[in-house]
């Protein structure tokens, strides 16, 4: 992959061409693909079964919301889709951000539909078969990434903490595997504890989130690859 500075300095935009074809990533029996970033749909990008993508931010303090910047023209915003190099097909789905000041807490989300919604609400599936979560993660100017399992719409408590794992992002892009086991609630949370696992039985969607607590200001990009669950 090369130097990080490097590594930018020849990615190109893929547009987001109607004449490009949309088909389904290829599964197996021992890998869920949810998000590769290859499949557009009516100008957007989705997931890899057709689930929708957008991207918004959050902040504690509503004045200083954060900046985020993908594909122009795309409302709910979504991320833009790039090339590492001109001649390689694959693509990655990108966003810059700006994470402003004063705030105690503040971030930008890469929200991950794993299927297309049914009659206006969202779909789920059960993903606790599998043992491995992994995502490639290339990341500028972030103090810390965070990933999300959320169950919608399950007659669950939407305003949860969801079991989540974090990570400082390395230089270049990285490839971050854990278990499902190292997903949980944050330590904070009392009143509202979940069983992972049940979360995992009625997946509808991942958050991937680039975020800041206790914020200082923070300017960068966020690039984003193979979402999967391994067996």
């Amino acid at each position: 992959m090369g130097r990080q500075g490097s590594m930018w300095l020849t990615v190109m935009s893929a547009a987001l061409a109607c004449g490009w074809v949309w088909t389904l990533s290829a599964q197996s029996s021992d890998k869920l693909v949810y998000a590769d970033f290859e499949q557009v749909q009516d100008g957007r990008p989705v997931t890899s079964r057709g689930g929708a993508i957008q991207i918004f931010g959050y902040s504690e303090n509503t004045h200083r919301p954060p900046v985020f910047k993908g594909v122009a023209g795309l409302e709910p915003a979504a991320p833009e889709l790039v090339r590492v190099k001109p001649e390689d097909p694959n693509r990655l789905a990108k966003f810059d951000l700006e994470l402003l000041t004063p705030n105690q807490w503040s971030g930008v989300v890469l929200e991950l539909k794993g299927l297309p919604d049914k009659d206006g609400e969202q779909v789920a599936e059960d993903v606790s078969g599998f043992k491995h979560f992994s995502i490639q993660v290339f990341a500028t100017g972030v103090p810390g990434i965070r990933v999300e399992l959320l169950s919608r719409g399950q007659g669950r408590d939407e305003k949860i903490a969801h079991p989540q794992v974090t990570f400082i992002p390395k230089a270049g892009l990285n490839t971050y595997r854990v278990p499902l086991t190292k997903f949980s609630q944050p330590a904070w949370v009392t009143d509202t504890r979940v069983d992972p696992r049940d979360i995992m039985k009625q997946l509808t969607s991942i958050n991937v989130t680039a975020y800041c607590d206790e914020c200082r200001p923070s300017k960068g990009m966020v690039i984003v690859d193979n979402v999967m669950f391994e067996k």
